[in-house]
């Protein structure tokens, strides 16, 4: 009689325990609607410059470095879902969720000479946060507050297509990965560089500067989840910090942009970003 008890008990115990972890992975951040009013498309991006006066007191602003204005493939309106799965170096699922963006077609308030504003939304669930507790590269992040949506900057125009990776959550060690970005127009064994310093607030990360690097290596035929899309253009690419390399290997297509994205970063984990759904507002 004891016995049976005891097994009652134990398989009580473990119908409990894997209910509580089904549910922690339940969905706590779903998608939401974006309300979207773009404004008129600007004729040009370029930089804030000040003109001074015999004394050296500023008397007018003023755009410089202009560059003619896009908005095509950060279409206004136009919402994107990714599937962003992360490994651990051993190649075990360390998250696997869903990312929305839509460009508003406003100006980013941070940069609004040039840069445009995209908002993210993330999902998320207690499961991912007790995984990226675990496997969190830079430790002093993680007290960070979760993000269902944040906003951020991209830049489009006749010269160049770049953006802001979704830095909270899970993804945080995009910060100190290639940017997305493409210098037009693109040629095969086209390469470019750049530097990215980051500030205060980053833990590990703060006060650093490194060095990127971008080659393209091919055009071609890439089978998604979203479908066949055709005259995609890989992009291999490296960041350099004190803390160590990371890689994004990357696939632009002229009318979607970033479709596909593939990070290996400095600690060996692997983040896949690929393009799933696309709705025309």
């Amino acid at each position: 009689m004891k016995n049976t008890i005891l097994s009652c008990l134990v398989l009580l115990v473990h119908f409990i325990s894997c209910k509580s972890n089904t549910a922690s992975k339940e969905i706590i951040s779903e998608f939401s609607p974006i309300l979207c009013s773009p404004d008129p498309i600007p004729k040009y991006d370029g930089t804030n410059a000040q003109i001074l006066d015999d004394n050296g007191n500023p008397i007018q602003d003023t755009l410089v470095n202009l560059v003619e204005k896009k908005r095509e493939v950060f279409k206004p309106c136009r919402s994107m879902i990714y599937r962003a799965i992360w490994k651990d170096k051993s190649g075990n699922e360390i998250t696997n969720s869903r990312i929305k963006i839509m460009a508003s077609g406003t100006r980013w308030e941070f940069a609004t000479e040039s840069q445009d504003e995209i908002v993210y939304q993330l999902e998320f669930s207690e499961y991912d946060k007790i995984q990226t507790e675990k496997h969190q590269l830079n430790k002093a992040l993680e007290s960070r507050r979760w993000m269902d949506k944040g906003y951020e900057g991209i830049i489009e125009n006749v010269e160049e297509i770049w953006m802001h990776p979704m830095r909270a959550n899970q993804y945080s060690f995009t910060e100190v990965a290639p940017f997305p970005e493409v210098k037009l127009p693109l040629s095969v064994g086209k390469k470019w560089s750049g530097n990215l310093t980051i500030y205060d607030g980053w833990g590990d990360w703060s006060n650093t500067s490194g060095y990127m690097q971008y080659e393209v290596i091919k055009q071609q035929d890439l089978e998604l989840v979203y479908g066949n899309l055709k005259d995609c253009w890989l992009i291999v690419s490296k960041a350099t910090f004190p803390f160590g390399e990371s890689e994004l290997n990357f696939w632009f297509h002229p009318e979607l942009g970033f479709v596909k994205k593939e990070y290996l970063n400095y600690g060996g984990q692997t983040l896949s970003i690929e393009l799933e759904e696309v709705y025309e507002n």
